[in-house]
This record gives C-alpha cells, sequence and structure tokens, in this order.
C-alpha cells in the first residue's frame, strides 16, 4: 500500500472526493424515505497507481474538506483536487505528470455522486461525473466498506480511467519507456456526526 502524505496547506485540494449524502433520523443509521437532510463535514485520502515499461508508480493525497449530503437513503457528494498534489515521489516524473495534466492552465480536477443509494453489505456500484482539464466524462465507481457509528459515516470507493478519454498522452522517455493507458484509483472518504471532526478512513 503506498504511504500516506499528508495534505500540503496552502495548495488548492480535493480530488475526487466524494461528498456523500445519508439522511439519518437516528445517530449511526441512514434516515427513511422523507427523513431529515443532513450535512456532514467530509473528507478523503485518494490514492492512484499506474504501470509503464519500466516499473509501477503511485501516489496519495488528501482531498479539500467537502461535504457529505444524506438524504432518504441516498448520498451526493463533490469534491476537487489539485493536479500539482499528484506526486509520486520522483520529481521528473511528477513534471511530466502535471504537464501532461497541463496543470498551469487546469489546476483542479474535480468529481461529483448525485443522489446515489445507500449501499448494502454487498457495495453498489455508482456514476462518478469526473473533470480533468477541459474534458468531462461518467466512470463507474464501486462503493464497498459503508459504515455508520455515532461519530461517522465512512466508505471506500474504486475505480479505473482511461486517459485516453480525457485527452491525456502519457509521457515516454527517449520513446522507450511508455506509461500504460490504464490508472487504477481508490479512495477513503469519511464524514463526521456534527459532534466530531472528519478523520480520513485507513483500510489495509
Amino acid at each position: 500500500m503506498i504511504r500516506l502524505r499528508t495534505f500540503k496547506p496552502g495548495r488548492t485540494a480535493g480530488f475526487l472526493a466524494l461528498v456523500a449524502g445519508l439522511a439519518a433520523t437516528v445517530p449511526g443509521r441512514a434516515s427513511e424515505p422523507g427523513g431529515p437532510v443532513r450535512h456532514l463535514p467530509a473528507s478523503a485520502r485518494i490514492r492512484f497507481d499506474g504501470s509503464s515499461t519500466l516499473h509501477d508508480f503511485g501516489g496519495e493525497l488528501a482531498s479539500a474538506p467537502f461535504t457529505l449530503v444524506l438524504s432518504n437513503r441516498t448520498w451526493s457528494a463533490v469534491a476537487e483536487v489539485a493536479a500539482t498534489d499528484m506526486d509520486t515521489g520522483s520529481d521528473g516524473r511528477d513534471r511530466k505528470m502535471h504537464t501532461m495534466m497541463e496543470a498551469s492552465a487546469h489546476p483542479v480536477l474535480g468529481g461529483s455522486v448525485t443522489t446515489a443509494p445507500v449501499p448494502g453489505p454487498d457495495g453498489s456500484t455508482v456514476t462518478l461525473h469526473l473533470r480533468i482539464r477541459d474534458r468531462a466524462a461518467d466512470i463507474p465507481v464501486r462503493i464497498t466498506r459503508w459504515e455508520e457509528t455515532g461519530d461517522t459515516v465512512r466508505f471506500h470507493a474504486d475505480w479505473s480511467l482511461s486517459l485516453k478519454s480525457f485527452g491525456l498522452r502519457p509521457p515516454s522517455v527517449i520513446g522507450l519507456i511508455r506509461v500504460a493507458d490504464t490508472v487504477r484509483l481508490e479512495a477513503d472518504v469519511t464524514a463526521a456526526t456534527e459532534s466530531s471532526p472528519a478523520t480520513p478512513a485507513r483500510h489495509e
């Protein structure tokens, strides 16, 4: 598993985060239809993994704080992340990645999920509307490990995306080392009730 990185203050942060919605009449339980709407402060840890003809690479970053909206056993979320916060541990590789993403012209990536059903024990698949640079696409995301307690709502999300689908051309080194088109991402999301601050979930 990739090492956890601390979010760097002063940067516009957030990535795909998923603002969740879950209305609850009793702490720790999703509300029944017609129940109140809850707006919970939330945060996320996002990890990305890619591969190339030389070796695999990856990184981790924190989302900016966002709101988890819970209503009628559905959830909604909107989150952003700064492109330059994506760090693989190699300055040269990171420069190429930021150039590929045109981070200076498009510094923020964003994602949203709207009115998705609260998943059961087997999880569920939701639609993530993801924006990178000047392109957007709907991507299926698997939601699992949904947990509700008196203090928090937590869940895990994972998905894959094609760089080409967003008009991204993976960099190469001397034409020999090429980055694969598919990148895998996952996120641990934590939303806090009014009585406790949001702390990103960690799943081993």
